[in-house]
């Protein structure tokens, strides 16, 4: 009798079968809302970011006439917080392989990590000089507009339209240069005469980094590039496509000159 209990109560196979279907199907249901809610969470912490650097900068501009640092009258190009990983000693600011982010170091409390987008993967690692790992550089994953140090001193007060003037955002690149010659190698502005965005990293590059593609490093957060502004708001630009970018004057911040056309056919 206690056996043929002990049988009516166990599982056929079949029904084994049917439970671990059931349990497949419900994880590929969930996984995808998962990886969804952690790339939300992603996005929401580099905007986090961005905010508390935005408020590390102001700070530094109050106390230095609303100049941003530079070194021989440049913004530091380079993305090095130590020489070399194991150093325990940070680069002085006007260390010419400096990250730009050292000189606002006394604003947002010494802290690297800061300047770490957690979805970055791969950043500019001056492979052709230096052979550190990829985690040596992924506190410099966020890249300073160039533009802003054309013309004069990067006095950040000079830019008659702040809400639309880049001051940072998601990028590979530590300094997006962004000029004249070459403009939208190695930013997201498409300027009139040029037919594609980020050619720097997407062809003169590429061959450094043949198992990434680097203009994703622009477009971390689900085709979307995090981005802070000069007046201190912090927002998404959707991917639209390499012929298209974005109006470069959000660079320049010299909305005199004429649009790219392509920009919004």
């Amino acid at each position: 009798m206690r056996d043929e209990v002990r049988l009516l109560r166990a599982f056929t196979l079949i029904e084994l079968l049917v439970v671990i279907a059931i349990i497949a199907l419900l994880v590929g249901m969930l996984l995808p809302v998962l990886s969804k809610a952690k790339a939300l969470g992603t996005g929401a912490a580099c905007l986090s970011n961005l905010r508390q650097i935005s408020l590390a900068l102001k700070m530094y501009e109050e106390d230095h006439q609303g100049e941003l640092h530079t070194f021989k009258g440049q913004i530091p190009n380079h993305g090095m917080w130590f020489s070399n990983p194991r150093s325990p000693h940070r680069l002085d600011k006007n260390d010419p392989k400096a990250y730009w982010a050292i000189a606002y170091a006394d604003y947002y409390g010494q802290q690297p990590k800061l300047f770490r987008c957690s979805a970055a993967r791969v950043v500019d690692d001056w492979r052709a000089t230096y052979r550190f790992p990829m985690s040596f550089w992924l506190n410099s994953s966020y890249g300073i507009n160039g533009q802003l140090e054309v013309g004069s001193l990067p006095k950040l007060s000079r830019f008659m339209h702040p809400s639309r003037t880049i001051l940072v955002q998601d990028s590979a690149e530590q300094k997006m240069e962004g000029s004249t010659a070459s403009y939208g190698s190695d930013n997201l502005g498409l300027r009139p005469g040029k037919k594609e965005i980020l050619t720097q990293w997407r062809y003169d590059l590429a061959g450094l980094y043949p198992n990434h593609d680097m203009s994703l490093e622009w477009y971390r957060h689900n085709r979307q590039c995090n981005t802070l502004w000069l007046d201190g708001h912090a927002s998404r630009i959707g991917f639209t496509g390499f012929d298209r970018g974005i109006d470069y004057r959000f660079y320049t911040g010299d909305f005199t000159q004429p649009v790219n056309p392509l920009t919004f056919r």
